[in-house]
């Protein structure tokens, strides 16, 4: 390989390093984030960009796609992202209204859970069949 070549490698790695390194985590930094790459990723049909929005650990694969099959493509654009912090700083939920092609609305409550400075979207379950949703309890 050329040195070049190792060079430029180099270099795109710790960028991609540095990126990484500096939310504290992988997802969205802010709950408005997270939604609006929610719908993003539905918009676009991706199910890898749907799964990196996954709280870490939860299993959901049959959902993303339950979910990009339904909803996906529809070209959504957020009208309305009412986010309440009901169980703590570490918890939202929002409810999300938007609008697809020819006026085609989209509503959904979406629970949301901070890790590591990261904002993540509840789907699916966690392992053991444990409901990633923040319980009153």
């Amino acid at each position: 390989m050329k040195k070049r070549t190792v060079g430029a490698l180099f270099v795109a790695g710790a960028l991609v390093l540095g990126t990484g390194c500096s939310s504290g985590g992988d997802g969205p930094e802010s709950e408005r984030a997270a939604v609006d790459a929610y719908v993003e990723a539905l918009n676009s049909r991706d199910a890898d960009a749907m799964a990196d929005l996954v709280t870490p650990g939860n299993e959901a694969g049959d959902e993303i796609a339950t979910l990009i099959k339904g909803h996906g493509g529809l070209g959504l654009k957020v009208a309305k992202a009412d986010i309440r912090h009901e169980f703590g700083p570490d918890f939202a939920s929002a409810d999300v209204v938007a609008r697809g092609k020819g006026g085609k609305e989209y509503k959904a409550k979406l629970t949301l859970d901070r890790e590591g400075g990261s904002w993540y979207v509840a789907l699916g379950e966690a392992p053991g069949g444990a409901s990633p949703k923040p319980t009153s309890a």
